[in-house]
């Protein structure tokens, strides 16, 4: 028995599938959604089981608009069991039809399907916290290990902005097989998590890094972090184009430390584009601020790691990925980037 776990090359973003062997399937965020049906489409597959949206960044949510607007087209022809809506997504916004609704029609339609999906028991609504909702199918498990409930709740009831923070993060098993994915989780999140969690629930063969290679202010609790999950391979969800400076080459060091680190686990660390790191020197990065390069690049592009309920695994790129690599005068994940200045 296998179940794949899918990064779709989605650029400085998220979209990710997992897919048991003679099950249905789960998706967690959303974004170029021609990109998810298309993988759909060649697997002939039509139902969703769960979809997790694991917070409200348009990089992983398309708007409960979009999002209605998608899921009008599944229906036609497919099924959704369950949406995990970002925290409390529904009612800010149905405060902010209610402060003007001729302004925010398109949204007060959305609102009133989404209610009538729910009504005639064609869709399950649910918000996930730390300890609700798990997910179960056969061997798959699936987990929320942050936001709780408190936490979420004071976040959003002291803070504005800083989405990443309340970020969900998932443990999902297949057997002895493990994954930890890690949203785009930061700052006082980020903490939270790295206090809350047990040891064993980090534990995991497959890392799915945060915030597309972002570097926290709190770069000591995502190292922390990192070790405690000390995964066999570490997947990058990332954009050659990006205007963030992603990868960070920290992130870079720290991922080249656990491979070097002959106490942890990492083998490999793969991403679905090139980014800058890997291509221009640390002087090149400094002149160009934080722009990307000019044209999109696939590296690994979609990234699949067939897992076994034995806790084996194996990798499948879109790419011949290893000629890729060769291809690159930086190559970080041969320890030929230059990582002596940090990126701006």
């Amino acid at each position: 028995m296998t179940c794949e776990f899918v990064f779709l090359p989605v650029s400085n973003a998220d979209s990710m599938i997992i897919y048991p062997n003679g099950g249905s399937a789960v998706v967690i965020d959303l974004h170029k959604i021609p990109t998810l049906l298309k993988w759909f489409q060649n697997k002939k597959e039509t139902n969703i089981s769960r979809l997790y949206i694991t917070h409200e960044h348009r990089d992983h949510f398309p708007s409960l608009e979009d999002l209605v607007t998608f899921l009008d087209n599944w229906l036609k022809s497919g099924k959704v069991g369950s949406i995990c809506l970002p925290y409390q997504v529904y009612q800010q916004a149905k405060k902010k039809v209610d402060s003007d609704r001729a302004a925010n029609k398109r949204l007060e339609d959305a609102l009133d399907q989404l209610r009538r999906w729910e009504k005639k028991s064609i869709i399950n609504f649910i918000e996930v916290t730390r300890g609700s909702n798990p997910y179960s199918q056969d061997f798959l498990e699936i987990h929320v290990l942050h936001p709780g409930l408190l936490y979420a709740q004071e976040h959003l009831a002291s803070i504005k902005g800083r989405g990443n923070e309340i970020s969900v993060v998932l443990r999902v098993t297949y057997g002895n097989f493990a994954a930890v994915l890690l949203a785009d989780i930061e700052g006082a999140g980020l903490k939270d998590c790295v206090d809350i969690c047990k040891p064993h629930e980090l534990n995991a063969n497959l890392l799915k890094i945060p915030h597309h290679g972002a570097w926290p202010n709190n770069g000591d609790d995502l190292k922390q972090l990192l070790e405690a999950i000390d995964a066999e391979i570490a997947v990058l969800s990332v954009g050659s184009t990006n205007n963030y400076g992603h990868v960070v080459p920290d992130l870079f060091d720290l991922l080249l430390h656990l491979k070097n680190d002959t106490s942890k686990r990492l083998k490999k660390f793969a991403c679905t584009e090139v980014t800058r790191t890997c291509v221009k020197s640390a002087i090149e990065r400094s002149a160009m601020k934080k722009s990307g390069l000019d044209k999109q690049k696939f590296c690994a592009g979609e990234i699949t790691i067939i897992a076994e309920t034995s806790g084996e695994w194996q990798l499948k790129t879109q790419t011949v990925h290893e000629d890729i690599i060769s291809s690159l005068p930086r190559a970080a994940c041969q320890g030929k980037a230059d990582l002596g200045i940090i990126s701006p």
